[in-house]
């Protein structure tokens, strides 16, 4: 694979999406974000390719390769990137199946009472009346909203961030409050 020189490591990396495919003869290749709000991503300036996800979302950046997209187009549900110096299809087919994420630090900031997802990686979720659920694990998209995956020992929870069930996120008080409707936490 080609790989841009690029003299400093990442820091954190937050997964945007999975190359899932070739289109065309040129190199373009299929990329399908995991979030279908999210932009495209950034061309011009480092990306990472790196293997999917860890269970727990994160992504291990010792393995990372800085490449640079100079195609990022819309197409459907999906996107086509184009990789600097990959010009056909043969060159393009052994990028199928990895992720494309970005430096931590690269991502806009958010503005205020905003925040990215991944950030709430590792808050408590307590519920309205004061009980602890858990810790967030991971999110996920089920195609209708966002869910959160919450664990306390064995016990796992599903949580969507729907306005019937989030009642707030406190980022900087590592906390996120919910509405325990009926049947949310039965197993």
């Amino acid at each position: 694979m080609t790989q841009d020189t690029h003299t400093s490591l990442p820091g954190r990396l937050v997964a945007l999406g999975e190359i899932v495919g070739t289109h065309g003869v040129r190199g373009l290749l299929r990329f399908r974000p995991y979030d279908r709000a999210s932009s495209l991503p950034p061309t011009g300036r480092p990306v990472y390719l790196t293997a999917r996800p860890a269970a727990d979302g994160t992504v291990d950046s010792s393995v990372a390769r800085a490449i640079t997209l100079e195609v990022a187009r819309s197409h459907g549900s999906l996107a086509l990137l184009g990789i600097r110096e990959i010009l056909s299809i043969e060159a393009a087919t052994p990028f199928v199946g990895h992720v494309l994420a970005v430096d931590e630090n690269d991502l806009p900031a958010p503005e205020p009472g905003e925040f990215y997802v991944y950030q709430l990686e590792g808050l408590d979720v307590v519920t309205d009346t004061g009980e602890r659920l858990g810790t967030i694990e991971r999110s996920f998209s089920n195609g209708a909203s966002e869910v959160l995956v919450v664990h306390d020992g064995a016990r796992e929870y599903l949580i969507p961030m729907i306005a019937d069930v989030v009642r707030s996120i406190d980022v900087a008080g590592k906390q996120v409050i919910i509405d325990a409707i009926p049947g949310l936490l039965d197993n």
